[in-house]
């Protein structure tokens, strides 16, 4: 009886332990070494190796609570194709990717592809897109890379 009694007590404690360590984060799971992935890009489009565009803004918007479709990714001038879509991310290594979303402005709901998508040192951004509505469906691989503006 002894043994169940220090056992019990012994799962209390753990149990008020964890609890406490719980609240010092109000509850919410320890964000410090998470890359931060919200910001204001300045990007250029290429195709292959030559550039597409001129430098334009994207905007990305990261969730670090959300489970699934945590950052949002918005041409924000559309000045390279209109489009604002979700991800999936792991913001502990800064990636994200999509195998397939759609885009969240377009009046059809057009389908969108980012893959190898990188916040590399919290100031440079690369990432691959395809877009449905493309001349062939999917047809081309964009490479957006570019820099945080600082502001």
């Amino acid at each position: 009886m002894k043994k169940l009694i220090y056992l019990l007590g012994f799962v209390a404690l753990c149990i008020t332990v964890s609890c406490e360590r719980d609240m010092e984060n109000g509850g919410q799971p320890d964000t410090t070494n998470l890359i931060d992935l919200t910001g204001q890009w300045e990007v250029i489009a290429h195709n292959d190796s030559a550039a597409i565009s001129s430098p334009f803004t994207i905007l990305t918007i990261s969730d670090p609570f959300a489970k699934n479709d945590s950052i949002t990714i918005q041409d924000s001038e559309v000045k390279f194709w209109k489009f604002q879509t979700k991800a999936a991310v792991n913001q502990e290594n800064g990636t994200f990717q999509t195998k397939l979303s759609n885009c969240e402005v377009s009046e059809d709901s057009i389908g969108v592809k980012i893959t190898n998508g990188k916040i590399i040192d919290s100031d440079s951004i690369y990432f691959e897109i395809q877009f449905e509505d493309d001349e062939t469906p999917y047809g081309n691989t964009y490479r957006l890379k570019g820099h945080r503006v600082k502001g």
